[in-house]
């Protein structure tokens, strides 16, 4: 393997706040080439993402679409699956259990969209597998276990830490089911051929997956370092906090240090805790301007998971922010970090 090749995406979970990532990344591929931008996978060697960026891991990477696509198809499905719950009478109330009453959303909703996504794209199986033969952009969506709280990347190659029965049998429309399945909103997700373990979404464990990315980046290459191999890597973020919250608790031991073993705890976990803490271990990346994080500030992650009457203030947000004169300059060097040797040169128009 050449020196320095692997180009890595890590997309954080935010719901509604989804669209902000594809408008970041639509910017960053306009930055290697304005006329032509290139869809991500053909630029990412790996795509990773917990909730909404799970789902569009999938979307971009596994179904290879372009931005352009899921700047479409993305709000028009959370439109659909985040309809209110109708009204239930005392009646079907009392046949419910109290557990599923909780459940704000029907999944079926979202699976059923995930499908019409398929159909749009031409797949005639609807029930084709996360699996993939082609490997040149492997996608992993991060989802917790009902049960027991441990992250379990699914994913579309083989994978130490995915077990090898859901490899073989998740479908792309149960990972996305699973990975946007928020604990707090959804029933959890029943995968697998035992149909017994229940999964949600890892949010509360790793709603900024960069760490499980880079963990399956050195599996998957077995690289002691993967530093010496690494292009660039770019972490994008769904917005910050006004008001900073606690970090959600660790565990500790063998499966803390795995990174897929972090047991479930209330609320979100901080994505901005995350960042500083992998910056800190990996310090080197960022000194060499190949590590890129993209968040946008002052309060944009306040906006609720499925508050999908503010999708038109996320979209504005998140234009002011890539329009401030020091992030269209981090634009710029991470288009310029992405590029590889072979690439054509990288177009840094002015700005529209």
């Amino acid at each position: 393997m050449a020196e320095r090749e692997l180009n890595i995406l890590s997309l954080d979970g935010g719901g509604v706040r989804g669209m902000s990532t594809l408008f970041i990344l639509k910017s960053i591929m306009e930055a290697i080439d304005r006329e032509h931008p290139p869809k991500p996978c053909d630029f990412f060697d790996m795509i990773g993402g917990t909730g909404s960026g799970g789902l569009l891991a999938i979307m971009l990477g596994r179904l290879k679409m372009d931005i352009d696509q899921c700047i479409v198809g993305y709000p028009r499905l959370c439109r659909h699956i985040f309809a209110r719950r109708k009204r239930l009478s005392l009646t079907e109330m009392s046949h419910i259990s109290i557990k599923r009453r909780r459940a704000k959303y029907d999944g079926k909703k979202l699976a059923a969209a995930l499908k019409g996504i398929l159909r749009e794209l031409g797949h005639e199986d609807r029930d084709i597998l996360l699996q993939d033969v082609d490997l040149s952009c492997r996608v992993f969506v991060c989802v917790s276990d009902a049960s027991t709280g441990k992250i379990v990347p699914l994913s579309s190659y083989p994978s130490k830490y995915c077990p090898n029965e859901l490899y073989k049998t998740t479908k792309i429309w149960e990972a996305g089911l699973a990975t946007f399945s928020n604990a707090a909103l959804f029933e959890p997700v029943t995968l697998g051929p035992s149909s017994q373990r229940r999964f949600t979404d890892a949010s509360a464990q790793a709603n900024n997956p960069v760490r499980e990315v880079w963990i399956e980046a050195k599996n998957v290459w077995r690289l002691t370092t993967l530093e010496s191999q690494l292009r660039c890597l770019v972490s994008i973020g769904t917005g910050v906090r006004t008001i900073k919250r606690p970090a959600a608790r660790k565990t500790s031991g063998v499966s803390a240090v795995l990174g897929f073993g972090k047991t479930a705890d209330a609320g979100i976990a901080d994505p901005e805790v995350e960042t500083n803490k992998f910056i800190q271990e990996h310090s080197e990346l960022d000194d060499d301007g190949r590590m890129f994080r993209f968040d946008v500030p002052n309060g944009l992650a306040e906006i609720e998971l499925d508050a999908i009457e503010e999708i038109d203030t996320v979209a504005d947000a998140t234009h002011e922010y890539l329009s401030k004169e020091l992030v269209y300059k981090q634009v710029r060097r991470c288009g310029r970090a992405l590029a590889r040797p072979e690439s054509s040169e990288v177009s840094f128009p002015n700005r529209r």
